[in-house]
């Protein structure tokens, strides 16, 4: 591994590592904020809630996320293969919410539609994978923990900002305000990680989209020799 790569892959490691502090540290005070507002049995749910998203997130890419960190055939095939996280997660996030569904629900308002939500945002953040597994490539590590503290922020506020808005008025979505900010986080995520990645694709002449590679070795068939000729 050459200097550059370890110098980056150590300020890579520093920004994740103050990345995930900082995250605990907004949850911790977040959580603080909702007990004010919120009875502990809705965040209890809202803890369900986001293990069903967690699990979905888990076994559609965390096993394909280890074995593309060995890939070294270029970075639009790793991006390629990313793509399978998505269609694996479609299926899972379904099974996983009727499995769900088939345990003894809590009778909280709007439990349904903020499970198909969070199935939703889990949907949505595999999407992003493709960017992710190129930011992983090119070791852009600034990329990944500007993304995850970006979309941290946002959930954060989309959240209290709702649970707060709903006691003054009177109301009681249950929920639904967890809901809509993993929601937000996984739409923020998606966009500042497209953004950044698709100026950077530009570049160095790869697609974010599935695109297909032509093989150096396809050059030493008959058909390609024909051509060449």
């Amino acid at each position: 591994m050459s200097a550059t790569a370890v110098s980056a892959s150590a300020t890579g490691a520093t920004f994740l590592i103050l990345l995930q502090i900082s995250s605990r540290a907004l949850t911790f005070i977040v959580n603080q904020v909702l007990l004010r507002y919120l009875s502990p049995k809705l965040l209890g749910v809202a803890t369900q809630l986001e293990l069903y998203s967690i699990s979905v997130l888990y076994f559609a890419r965390e096993s394909l996320r280890v074995a593309l960190q060995r890939q070294s055939e270029g970075v639009q095939t790793v991006i390629n293969l990313a793509y399978l996280a998505i269609f694996l997660g479609i299926p899972l996030s379904y099974l996983l919410a009727v499995l769900y569904l088939q345990t003894e629900v809590p009778d909280v308002p709007f439990i349904r539609e903020s499970l198909r939500i969070y199935g939703l945002a889990s949907i949505v953040e595999l999407c992003a994978e493709p960017a992710f597994v190129a930011a992983q490539q090119k070791l852009l590590y600034k990329v990944r923990a500007g993304a995850e503290a970006a979309a941290t922020v946002v959930r954060c506020i989309i959240t209290c900002a709702f649970v707060i808005w709903a006691s003054r008025k009177g109301k009681d979505f249950g929920v639904l305000p967890f809901a809509q900010g993993q929601m937000a986080y996984a739409a923020v995520l998606w966009s500042v990680y497209y953004y950044r990645l698709s100026m950077v694709a530009a570049k160095e002449n790869f697609s974010l989209s599935l695109k297909r590679i032509v093989s150096r070795y396809s050059l030493k068939t008959p058909t390609a020799l024909k051509l060449l000729n």
